[in-house]
């Protein structure tokens, strides 16, 4: 998103929830893993943060998450519990990721809203922790035009061919 000099000036500030949530490859850190930069005040190493976590910007940086055109720290990962990401070439079309920070965050206050409004347009795959001694670190669940969910299901739980 390009910002003019009417947008308000978004910041992660003390927001550190990209941080124990997404992969870093140049970190070694998987999904879900928390990372050792994490510090009181966000990040560490933030001026030195490696070039994934420099290019990631939620939707609430971006400032599509907007709300009559201010800056409302409720719909902040860290706030509403969820991060947010667009994803615009998908195998479905343009998506919504939407990564729980803490479990059970996509279904309530302004983290449900948003979802509610990019259902209506786009498949959202909200993403979840899954506990300990599971397989896998994340659960996915698709919500959306009931055509790219199906869609979605489809190729997700498709049999491996023989």
């Amino acid at each position: 998103m390009k910002r003019t000099r009417s947008s308000p000036v978004r910041e992660c500030g003390s927001c550190s929830a990209c941080c124990g949530v997404l992969a870093v490859a140049e970190l070694e850190k998987g999904t879900y893993e928390a990372c050792t930069h994490v510090c009181t005040r966000g990040c560490g190493i933030y001026a030195e943060r490696p070039g994934s976590c420099r290019s990631f910007e939620c939707q609430w940086l971006r400032g599509t998450l907007e709300v009559d055109g201010g800056v409302d720290l409720g719909l902040r990962p860290d706030a509403c519990g969820v991060i947010f990401e667009y994803q615009p070439e998908t195998a479905f079309g343009e998506a919504y990721a939407a990564w729980e920070v803490e479990p059970g965050a996509s279904a309530r206050g302004h983290a449900r809203s948003i979802i509610e409004g990019l259902e209506e347009r786009f498949l959202v795959v909200i993403m979840t922790h899954r506990p300990d001694g599971e397989e896998g670190r994340v659960d996915r669940r698709f919500v959306g035009p009931p055509d790219r969910v199906q869609q979605s299901a489809d190729v997700m739980w498709r049999e491996p061919a023989r």
